[in-house]
């Protein structure tokens, strides 16, 4: 019963004139910016001054994504940025995704939508075009979700610029820290 009730209560607040692709594509921003701070903060904690090949490093920071976004989308139908941007996932009957179906909606967007970052470029105009002409993606239409979206108040607005400029400097910093501390420390000059 109370299914039920959180079902129509959804039924009332969202709304879907037609697809938000920027919205989507800030709020994944968003999810791969946490992802990739939260990697950089483990690289200088344990790896400080190594090197690690971005492509490999970027691969490795999806898959764990992946399930991280598989596990948040079944039990919550949303991730961090998706919930910035009031952004929800959901089955064709409403009901948040069970986690296969989760988990072959991300990696269908990590293969279709952003391109296995080699290709990401392509793949986001190509994903661009379908979700503007059809209104949905490959990837929602092969993992069975739909995607609504509620209005966002100027605030959140505002709150999620600030969050996204945040990670961007968080990110840059750590970036900073990793490369200048896998130079010898140098002894001071007398």
């Amino acid at each position: 019963m109370r299914q039920l009730e959180d079902e129509r209560e959804l039924q009332k607040k969202i709304y879907m004139t037609q697809a938000s692709p920027w919205r989507r594509f800030w709020a994944r921003t968003i999810d791969m910016f946490i992802i990739e701070l939260i990697v950089k903060v483990l690289q200088t904690i344990f790896f400080r001054g190594a090197y690690f090949d971005p492509t490999l490093l970027s691969a490795g920071s999806f898959l764990i994504w992946a399930f991280a976004e598989a596990h948040l989308l079944h039990t919550w139908g949303s991730t961090p940025g998706k919930w910035m941007f009031k952004i929800k996932v959901r089955k064709n009957d409403l009901g948040k995704p069970e986690f296969t179906e989760s988990i072959k909606r991300s990696i269908l967007v990590w293969i279709f939508g952003m391109g296995m970052g080699i290709v990401s470029t392509m793949t986001y105009i190509i994903s661009y075009h379908a979700l503007t002409r059809r209104g949905f993606t490959l990837w929602d239409k092969y993992s069975g979700c739909g995607v609504f979206y509620e209005k966002m108040s100027e605030n959140r607005i505002l709150a999620t610029v600030f969050v996204i400029v945040a990670l961007t400097i968080s990110i840059a910093i750590l970036v900073l820290v990793n490369y200048y501390s896998s130079f010898p420390a140098q002894a001071p000059t007398l």
